[in-house]
């Protein structure tokens, strides 16, 4: 039975939906559900409303508590009991489709940043902030779902108020580490020296020539990359790290071109919908 309906994170002109309304277009409708808690609820609840299985979801990536070797392929979101709920991005979010050197040379064709120097600048950026993304890590699998423990820290960057620290060194992540545990304290059963424990263990993972770091594109967050590369980017006369996102956007929006071929897991995940 095809899939009618697909609900996945962020607003109504979010970056996913964007992607996701081009990519899966005449496929199926999809529908933006904010946050994603509470999102497995809402589908097993229209599903019994229609009577059958023909809403499904889709989930970002996440930080992984466990390493898997990447497959360019989404993979299944099950429930506790075994009902798929849909589909989870096998990479962090949907900026880490973004600004791949494939997408953006697709989406900015004449306009793309020069490859060479676009690729020792996403290079250069998940090096500076590789501390930052194990820290992140290690608050995401320490903290306790039933009231969320943030896991960035920082300034408010942008309008979207993305949170991004000035100080990615160790010292200062284990700072970032520390309130933001103790900030939430009321409502957690972890504790400071349970992240930071956990920090010790992923931060290999991360630094240079760690598996994580190999493949910094699916395993750090692909919005924490932008913003490193912001002053970077504003050489090549994009207004910053979210202006270069919105041309993207832009050249996926007007693109003639199937993007389903620009990115071997967009061609797997509309396969998978497909196959429903």
């Amino acid at each position: 039975m095809p899939v009618t309906l697909l609900l996945c994170e962020g607003g109504n002109n979010s970056p996913d939906v964007r992607v996701l309304n081009k990519l899966l277009s005449g496929l199926c409708e999809v529908r933006p559900m904010g946050g994603k808690y509470g999102m497995g609820e809402r589908i097993k609840a229209r599903r019994e409303a229609f009577k059958r299985d023909v809403v499904f979801g889709l989930l970002d990536g996440d930080f992984l508590d466990q390493w898997v070797v990447p497959q360019n392929k989404p993979g299944p979101w099950v429930s506790s009991d075994g009902i798929q709920l849909g589909w989870r991005w096998e990479r962090k979010e949907i900026e880490n489709y973004l600004i791949d050197p494939q997408v953006v040379s697709r989406a900015l064709g004449h306009g793309a940043p020069p490859t060479a120097r676009y690729g020792q600048a996403l290079r250069q950026a998940s090096d500076k902030i590789a501390i930052y993304q194990a820290a992140r890590t290690a608050l995401s699998v320490c903290r306790r779902r039933f009231r969320p423990l943030p896991s960035a820290f920082g300034p408010a960057r942008g309008r979207e108020e993305h949170p991004f620290p000035d100080d990615l060194t160790e010292i200062g992540c284990r700072q970032g580490i520390r309130q933001a545990v103790e900030t939430h304290q009321d409502t957690q059963t972890v504790t400071v020296q349970d992240v930071l424990a956990c920090f010790n263990n992923y931060l290999p993972d991360f630094l240079v020539n760690g598996v994580r770091s190999q493949h910094y594109l699916h395993a750090f967050a692909g919005k924490d990359i932008l913003w490193a590369m912001d002053e970077h980017l504003r050489q090549y006369e994009f207004a910053g790290a979210m202006a270069f996102r919105e041309k993207i956007l832009q050249g996926i929006r007007q693109t003639s071109e199937d993007i389903a071929d620009w990115h071997p897991e967009w061609r797997a995940l509309r396969e998978q919908i497909s196959r429903i």
